[in-house]
């Protein structure tokens, strides 16, 4: 059984067989951990550079010297910067917007978040601190060690960043996101209600130009409420507010900005009365929204008779038998077609926790259960769309079967799902356009099952060039003892393996050259 967190700790490195490569070294890392260290992402994806934060030095009982390394995308220094902070200190999310970039660190002793900031030179910001109340700092503390905090930075290309987290108001848990600028703007905050008995959580969609889009959910048991926000990123009024209408439900997932300024939300859609969070969606719908929140347009398309049709013309296949689609990203072309990248999954019954579950039983509860259920992933779906959201094509890459299990039994597939994406399940790992050359990569971790050979790792890449999708792939050799690797994404064309060596308290970096012309 294969998930999201094995393949983030699996130690495996690339072996290709290029001789063009760049490198570095780094050493002197008393304590580190992978998920530490990340690439500095644009807006396409393309990386400006990366970073590393570790532990150098025991200064007391209570402080211990930390450092943050930058490196630009050739791998050559940018600038070390070191500082005390109180031991068990926790970088929690880390965003780049062009200008600079911002990492939210945890000091558990102190339960604060402290945002830290640098320029594209590396040179240091004024920290912003917050302090938390115990039970928002005990939430955050519990999910990141645990690996499941979702990400709460969120850049504004070239004008600052978004923070959302909670906060205590009139002694009741609220949630809160501030906007804090890099280009002389002014700093706003935006709070949302409590709503009493409902479980209210802020999901980030997009930011790009002046809008910031985000969903606010509305859980009650198995009543959920999804609205729309849309926020001017400016001033952090909301410009409109797109309701729940248990008339049309909708679960949304994607949004994005078309290039004549609109506004465009992707989801799926269910039948009158339904509760998403316990009955299956009939399709995917497309709205079009203006920037002052008039319909433009909305297109729907039915899993039964749309995406059956498409699917039976490529693979004599019906969605029946792929379960469901997740969308992670959505590109446009300059032909002005739409590109939605997903992966299959369907739920389904968790051996392990079932087992889990009966010795428990047996035991009389004495033994913590895993999930009784899990998201099954398997090959990877892109959809093609016209400029008017229209179905056009879908086309299927083969993956092996990864299985996630469920954070809660409860639940559509979909909504599980959502769970699932927040703390990283899913095989997908990033998309990265090349503007230039009118192509777009969208990469996967994949486990092969080979016949007559060992299992391996893959690293999958699907190109779309000159109007057409085709699919490259490297294998990953099996793991190493004592060093821990993990793929990064590279300057457009490469992938960086990031190596860490536990016993020698070192780490290498080399960037190689992926076989796309």
């Amino acid at each position: 059984m294969m998930n999201k967190k094995t393949l983030i700790t699996i130690m495996f490195v690339f072996a290709i067989t290029i001789s063009w490569s760049q490198s570095k070294t780094i050493t002197n890392i008393l304590n580190f951990k992978m998920q530490n260290s990340g690439a500095i992402m644009d807006n396409n994806n393309d990386v400006d550079g990366y970073y590393m934060f570790y532990q150098v030095d025991k200064v007391n009982r209570k402080e211990r010297e930390y450092a943050i390394n930058f490196l630009d995308q050739n791998l050559n220094d940018v600038a070390t910067k070191k500082f005390i902070e109180r031991k068990g200190t926790r970088l929690l999310s880390t965003s780049f917007n062009n200008q600079a970039t911002m990492l939210a660190f945890l000091n558990v002793k102190e339960k604060q978040l402290v945002l830290k900031t640098f320029d594209k030179q590396a040179n240091e910001k004024d920290d912003v601190v917050i302090q938390l109340d115990k039970k928002v700092y005990r939430t955050i503390n519990i999910l990141s060690l645990q690996g499941m905090l979702p990400n709460i930075l969120f850049p504004v290309d070239n004008k600052g960043f978004i923070l959302n987290y909670k906060t205590i108001k009139d002694k009741k848990v609220i949630n809160k996101v501030a906007f804090y600028p890099t280009n002389g703007g002014d700093y706003w905050e935006k709070e949302f209600d409590f709503v009493k008995g409902k479980i209210q959580t802020i999901i980030p969609l997009t930011t790009k130009d002046d809008y910031f889009i985000l969903v606010e959910s509305l859980a009650r048991g198995t009543k959920v409420n999804i609205n729309t926000n849309v926020i001017n990123v400016n001033t952090g009024k909301e410009i409109f507010v797109s309701l729940y209408d248990v008339n049309e439900p909708k679960l949304i997932s994607n949004s994005f900005i078309t290039p004549e300024g609109n506004i465009a939300i992707l989801g799926q859609y269910y039948e009158a009365n339904a509760k998403i969070a316990k009955h299956e969606s009939l399709g995917l719908f497309v709205t079009t929204y203006s920037p002052d929140g008039k319909v433009i347009s909305e297109s729907k398309m039915s899993w039964a008779v749309d995406v059956n049709a498409k699917l039976k013309i490529r693979r004599n296949s019906k969605m029946e038998d792929v379960g469901y689609i997740f969308f992670h990203d959505i590109i446009r072309t300059r032909a002005g077609d739409y590109y939605a990248i997903g992966e299959q999954y369907k739920k389904t019954a968790n051996a392990g926790g079932i087992a889990l579950g009966v010795l428990s039983a047996a035991l009389g509860g004495g033994v913590q259960t895993t999930g009784y259920t899990q998201l099954t992933i398997k090959d990877a779906y892109v959809f093609k769309f016209n400029k008017d959201f229209q179905l056009k094509d879908i086309e299927v890459f083969e993956k092996g079967k990864s299985r996630v299990p469920n954070l809660y039994d409860f639940g559509s597939p979909q909504l599980n799902a959502f769970q699932i994406k927040a703390v990283g399940g899913f095989d997908y790992v990033f998309s990265q356009i090349d503007e230039e050359k009118d192509r777009f990569y969208a990469n996967f971790v994949d486990y092969e099952r080979l016949k007559d050979e060992n299992n391996k790792f893959a690293f999958k890449t699907i190109i779309h060039d000159e109007g057409e999708l085709s699919e490259d792939k490297i294998y990953l050799p099996n793991r190493r003892r004592k060093v821990i690797t993990r793929p990064l994404p590279g300057k457009l064309g490469h992938v960086l393996i990031f190596e860490y060596n536990r016993k020698e308290k070192s780490a290498y970096l080399h960037l190689e050259k992926l076989n796309i012309e």
